[in-house]
């Protein structure tokens, strides 16, 4: 029963990292990131995001869901309050229409 929680829990974490850009396809991330103007957001959005795991563009969520996606993800990726601030800016401005 352990054994079948432990592999439940690992296809969740699995499932929920699928999906998105692989960044090493940096060919495929250039031309995903170009159509967002530069800014510091969209800076730390491509530096820190991807250390962990696909990029999932701002498109792929709603303006409503970034910011309790952020709060748990800014964490994990070590984010100041301001860096923090920046890439909620940047993917609730891209975010998908509710």
């Amino acid at each position: 029963m352990k054994k079948l929680i432990q592999l439940s829990f690992l296809a969740v974490v699995l499932w929920g990292c699928a999906g998105g850009i692989n960044p090493k396809n940096t060919a495929k991330v250039e031309a995903a990131f170009a159509k967002y103007e530069d800014s510091d957001g969209k800076a730390i959005f491509r530096e820190k995001c991807a250390k962990c795991h696909h990029y999932k563009l701002p498109e792929t969520k709603t303006a409503e869901k970034w910011p309790g996606i952020m709060d748990r993800m800014a964490r994990k990726a070590k984010l100041n309050d301001d860096q923090k601030a920046a890439v909620v800016a940047f993917v609730t401005k891209h975010a998908k229409a509710s």
